[in-house]
Order: C-alpha cells, then sequence, then structure tokens
C-alpha cells in the first residue's frame, strides 16, 4: 500500500480551511475542510482530524465503530467552539478512511468525497450531505443538475455544528485506488479528469495533477487530495 497527500490554498482564498493526515502503517487516512471562515475553519478542521487520528492510533485493530469516531471527533469539534465562543460558527466536513480484517471502510460528514478507481473505472462511493443531494434524493432535480441547484453547497451536516450528526458509514474496496477530496477540487475538475489522473503510475504525480487541474480551473477554493494505492 501507498498513500500520498497534497494540499493547496488555492488562488483565491485568504489561508487554508483544509486538513489532512495519513498513516500507512495504521492503513488510515483523514481529510477535513473547515468552515467558518478564516481561524474558525482552520481550528475546526485541525480539531477534528486530530481527534480522528487520535482515535484511530489508539485502536490498532481498528475495531471501534466507525460511526462512534467520528460522533466523538463532532464532539471534540463542538467542545473547542464553546471554548472559543464559537458555538453555530465553527465546522468542518470530515471523511474518514480506514482498512479492517474483512475490507476497507468509510465514514464522512458534508461533502467531501473519497471515491474509488478499480479496473479503469471511477466511482463515487460517497454520497454529498448537501441541500443540492437532498432535492436530488426527494426528486425535485436529477442527479445531472446537482450543480446548478441554489444554494448547491449548503451542507445539511458538519462536524461540529450543534445537533443531531448522521455520518454515512459504507464499505470501500480492498484494490485498486482510492481519492479522498475537498470540494476545492470535485467542483472544479470533472469525472473524466479525476479519472485520467488516477491511472497515472506514480500517485505522487498523480495527485499533483490533480491539484493542478483545478489551480487551472480557477483555484477559487483550498484544494486537498488524498491518493491511495491499495495493489502498491
Amino acid at each position: 500500500m501507498k498513500i500520498t497527500s497534497r494540499t493547496h490554498q488555492g488562488l483565491v482564498r485568504l489561508n487554508n480551511e483544509d486538513c489532512v493526515y495519513y498513516d500507512v502503517d495504521g492503513e488510515f487516512a483523514v481529510l477535513a475542510d473547515g468552515m467558518g471562515g478564516l481561524l474558525a475553519g482552520e481550528e475546526a478542521s485541525q480539531s477534528a482530524t486530530l481527534a480522528c487520528r487520535e482515535l484511530l492510533e489508539a485502536d490498532p485493530e481498528h475495531e471501534t465503530d466507525l460511526n462512534q469516531i467520528i460522533q466523538q471527533a463532532h464532539e471534540t469539534v463542538c467542545q473547542h467552539a464553546r471554548a472559543k465562543n464559537y458555538i453555530g460558527k465553527m465546522g468542518t466536513t470530515l471523511i474518514v478512511w480506514r482498512t479492517t480484517l474483512a475490507q476497507g471502510e468509510f465514514g464522512h460528514v458534508g461533502d467531501s468525497r473519497i471515491y474509488s478507481l478499480a479496473e479503469g473505472n471511477l466511482r463515487q462511493l460517497s454520497k454529498d450531505q448537501t441541500v443540492a443531494q437532498r432535492m436530488v434524493d426527494e426528486g425535485h432535480i436529477a442527479q445531472h443538475e446537482a450543480h446548478l441547484a441554489p444554494k448547491q453547497n449548503v451542507l445539511t451536516q458538519a462536524v461540529g455544528i450543534p445537533g443531531h450528526l448522521d455520518p454515512e458509514v459504507g464499505a470501500a474496496p480492498s484494490e485498486g485506488r482510492l481519492l479522498l477530496c475537498s470540494d476545492g477540487l470535485s467542483d472544479l475538475v470533472s469525472l473524466e479528469r479525476i479519472q485520467s489522473a488516477l491511472l497515472i503510475e506514480d500517485i505522487d504525480v498523480a495527485a499533483e495533477e490533480l491539484v493542478k487541474e483545478a489551480l487551472d480551473k480557477g483555484g477559487r477554493d483550498n484544494i486537498s487530495v488524498i491518493v491511495i494505492d491499495l495493489d502498491a
């Protein structure tokens, strides 16, 4: 297994509110995209990532329920927000991938994504938790129209925002390649370009190509990617 990551401030934002971490030996990766502006978003993503890292490192056999890990990260960010008097103003997306004895799995909140590339085919494993996706699920618009929906990027859930949290947890393939990314990539780079980049043999080059593509498209948000080669 090989893992690499890249994160970039982008061409518009004043700072980078994304946070990424991975552990090849521990076979896990975490990506968070903070919201709340400047330090609030940056602190939220860092706090959530650190909480997940510590919980995953304390559970090397990966026996703890992934939903529970995300819930604990949520409470950590909420506590941080209360201490800073940022209640309701500090949040982050969160996506966590890890291997278990049986297979890989992921858990996520928000609109950061995980994709799988197997036998040359790209597939999005996660489902965005956004107003646009809810409109698709309720039959108001078609999936291909989601990017045109009003308030398309408004999240329906975020780690650190008070209230009930319902993370999505699902299975991930144990072969091929995986991509975890923030919406700074997925909003700008087409599925065709993501797929072609992930087909590059060297995953460091693949990660750099993905970030470059988002920058070439305007880089209007922070851009973060984690590329995992499960077959290496």
